[in-house]
């Protein structure tokens, strides 16, 4: 039953997971790839396109709402600066590599449309690309803990077994963001 759901909405699942978590989101639909229960390259497609989507929805909100005060103090905010400082002057670069920054996913694509010039032509494919190329690693990472987790214990027989190491890894993105938040508060 639910190998059956899985494998019906998994993709579904994956791409709305990496539009509001993803790190998580990706890694887990790499373990249900491993598992056999999602294609490989759909899992990443449906990933990069998440993370894309919002990537993109991100940037052209910041750039219409730029002097909303949430927006402002979001570009207000000691990692906002931070990211302004190190790369203002080069925004190109941080619309690459933004995503793989911990932390940078939400802010980044605001800063990069309210405190540069870049174009939505040119953020856009090189975001496109940045997304393709994170969901790709994310997605294969997550395989490979998928097949480490398989050496060390055997063949997952349980989906139940599968879901509970992708809850295990959803837990340790959690905590580690948890830690984050009061470090920066």
């Amino acid at each position: 039953m639910i190998e059956e759901l899985i494998v019906e909405y998994g993709l579904i699942a994956v791409f709305l997971g990496c539009m509001f978590e993803g790190d998580t989101a990706a890694l887990t639909g790499g373990v249900l790839a491993h598992r056999g229960l999602l294609p490989f390259w759909g899992t990443v497609a449906a990933a990069a396109a998440g993370g894309f989507t919002t990537d993109t929805v991100t940037f052209w909100l910041g750039r219409y709402f730029k002097d909303h005060p949430r927006v402002l103090r979001a570009v207000s905010h000691p990692w906002a600066q931070k990211l302004t400082r190190h790369f203002l002057a080069r925004p190109i670069l941080l619309a690459a590599i933004f995503r793989f920054i911990p932390g940078a996913r939400t802010i980044a694509p605001v800063m990069l449309a309210t405190a540069t010039q870049i174009r939505g032509r040119i953020y856009t494919p090189i975001t496109m690309i940045s997304a393709a190329l994170w969901g790709f690693l994310l997605v294969g990472a997550g395989q490979e803990i998928g097949a480490l987790f398989s050496r060390f214990f055997g063949e997952l027989t349980r989906v139940e077994i599968v879901l509970l190491i992708a809850a295990g890894i959803l837990m340790l993105f959690g905590l580690r963001a948890i830690i984050r938040f009061i470090r920066n508060a």
